[in-house]
């Protein structure tokens, strides 16, 4: 299996899940998803989440981190982490004890010398235009230098969110992060998921997405974000509703959730973040339907892998 400093340790959790499941025990987490609140400082107008003020509390994630302790990554996201007033310091006195993950928005300058790994979300090289998509005044040019800064620091990965307004101008994004961005790890490409038509993808834009635009995409993207293009978004199915990953083998467990969980911002446990994501809290590794459009082909992969072995 390919090994990526994006999706870190899987390699590993693939070698431990099949040992641990052959001998009938549980194996070991390596990955916890700890949602730790519901508001955000922007107001995205494709966002599908509702802005509630539901905050983990300090006490719970101190207690999640020693629970699970270093040798798991601690995969910090939301809604927005930064406005969270005693996270960053939290993180930035015990960066060299743990493994932190961080997603955000970046308007705040990250903690970036605490984090392994630092996700942020920009979805447009204009700023007149981003600055009105989230609703503050001002946000890509401090966005995008904050990036610039944190991306000296940790593994830094930029997620472009590909919409109806916006996948046209894909290839113009990339040559832009190829540029600003020099020390930047990875430029990855999510696909919006709402109903709203101002961003929903119609049959004519996925056919030029495919025919035209992902094309052009590929002659500027690096070998990793190449990689993550292609286990996203590989073929046409993956934007449109229903089944995307057939191969996804509903009737067997999902391996890869039993060396994961989730931490919600009430404090409660579950397992598979893209579920959650999804609005399903489970508490055990069986799949649903939603698992053949929900997941992505590199997840699908590791529990084939661990399949396989296993039979």
């Amino acid at each position: 299996m390919r090994h990526s400093l994006y999706w870190d340790d899987f390699s590993r959790r693939a070698d431990e899940t099949t040992r641990c499941v052959a001998a009938g025990c549980e194996p070991p987490v390596r990955r916890v998803a700890v949602f730790i609140t519901e508001g955000c400082n922007f107001r995205c107008s494709y966002c599908n989440v509702k802005q509630r003020p539901l905050t983990l509390s300090k006490e719970r994630f101190e207690e999640v981190v020693r629970m699970y302790g270093p040798d798991a990554i601690i995969h910090i996201t939301g809604g927005e982490p930064s406005i969270v007033p005693w996270l960053y310091p939290l993180l930035e006195e015990n960066g060299d004890r743990y493994r932190f993950n961080l997603n955000t928005n970046a308007y705040r300058m990250p903690p970036a010398g605490a984090v392994q790994r630092l996700k942020v979300s920009l979805d447009s090289t204009d700023p007149e235009y981003w600055d009105k998509l989230v609703g503050v005044p001002g946000a890509w040019n401090q966005v995008v230098r904050n990036i610039q800064e944190a991306s000296k620091l940790a593994v830094t990965s930029v997620t472009y969110t590909l919409t109806k307004e916006n996948y046209r101008k894909a290839p113009d994004f990339i040559r832009f992060a190829n540029n600003a961005f020099p020390h930047l790890y990875a430029t990855f490409f999510s696909v919006y998921k709402g109903t709203n038509e101002r961003f929903v993808f119609t049959d004519e834009d996925i056919d030029v997405f495919f025919n035209s635009v992902i094309p052009e995409m590929k002659a500027y993207l690096d070998e990793e974000s190449l990689a993550l293009l292609c286990e996203t978004i590989g073929n046409k199915q993956r934007l449109i509703a229903g089944v995307r990953f057939p191969n996804n083998n509903l009737d067997e467990p999902c391996y890869l959730s039993m060396s994961e969980r989730v931490i919600d911002p009430s404090g409660e446990e579950y397992h598979c973040s893209h579920l959650y994501r999804d609005g399903i809290k489970t508490n055990d590794n069986a799949k649903c339907a939603k698992c053949q459009y929900g997941c992505n082909q590199r997840l699908v992969d590791f529990n084939n892998v661990v399949a396989g072995r296993l039979t």
